[in-house]
């Protein structure tokens, strides 16, 4: 984030920005030895949601477990499958779709699944509600699993301690478009960020008490960085309009980024497919498609 700073307050041109490594693997590898392998901490994480290992054959890569439910007079108990994604992936479309599938078919079937992940797509809101699935359930496996879990001395002392959040979310305002020549004005306004459960991140309960505050009355002030592509391909964000905490190009408030941004840009017939990206000041990432009709 602080490099993406810099080359916007260089008028860069466009480039291009890529993670290498992967902490939570490293962090794992400190506090389950150089040998460890992915299925070992998938089997961590199963454990403290609270689900219980398939059998092997049906789960090589160690990372399915299951929840039976409680059977109530006389009617079959439900069961949750429940797959813990790998920290070295993105979890998106090709995962909530597999999952789905083993919820239909492994076994037998299965009530629901929960997907509990490290990392996502930019786009897994636009993916959930698209899929349009109500047995389906993905939760954010807490960035500090594997400091906490060094620090308690074991799995056994955490366990009951961790929670699994939902996702975080933006939503905006509809899109206003407007015909100028041969240019088009987009209008883009940001309406509310939901932010990754507070009780997920690790903070001592005064600063978590001050950061529900804030997200109740400000939940906007909690975007560290906002970013506008106006055709979106599905695939590649082209930003051509930011905004981030501290820019004082757009308005004179360094704690906060402007919440509307208005965009001129070459006229385009037919609807055009608007991408906002937001980064909160905890580095989670959240992304909203707006498809916008011909201009007026």
């Amino acid at each position: 984030m602080i490099m993406r700073k810099r080359l916007i307050d260089l008028e860069a041109k466009p480039f291009l920005y890529q993670a290498i490594g992967d902490y939570q693997v490293e962090a794992a590898k400190a506090t389950l030895g150089r040998d460890f392998r992915i299925g070992d901490l998938s089997q961590i994480v199963l454990s403290l949601y609270g689900a219980l290992p398939l059998p092997p054959e049906a789960n090589p890569q160690r990372n399915l477990g299951q929840i039976a439910g409680v059977e109530l007079d006389g009617r079959r108990a439900s069961k949750t499958l429940v797959l813990a994604d790998s920290p070295n992936k993105l979890t998106g479309t090709a995962t909530l779709k597999k999952a789905i599938a083993q919820r239909d078919n492994l076994l037998g079937g299965w009530d629901r699944v929960v997907v509990l992940g490290w990392n996502f797509e930019p786009s897994i809101g636009e993916t959930i509600t698209a899929l349009n699935d109500d047995r389906l359930e993905v939760l954010v496996i807490p960035p500090d699993l594997m400091d906490r879990l060094k620090k308690k001395g074991g799995i056994d002392k955490l366990r009951g301690q961790v929670r699994f959040s939902s996702l975080q979310y933006l939503t905006i305002h509809p899109v206003q478009r407007r015909a100028q020549a041969s240019e088009e004005t987009l209008n883009v306004r940001l309406k509310n960020y939901v932010l990754l459960s507070p009780e997920a991140i690790n903070l001592d309960d005064a600063n978590r008490a001050k950061l529900q505050a804030v997200a109740n009355a400000e939940p906007l002030a909690l975007i560290e960085y906002w970013a506008v592509d106006p055709d979106y391909d599905g695939k590649v964000f082209r930003s051509v309009w930011q905004d981030y905490r501290g820019n004082t190009a757009n308005d004179a408030d360094a704690l906060r980024v402007v919440t509307q941004a208005t965009l001129s840009v070459p006229a385009h017939s037919g609807p055009r497919k608007v991408c906002v990206r937001v980064v909160d000041v905890f580095g989670f990432e959240a992304e909203v498609v707006a498809t916008v009709d011909v201009a007026a």
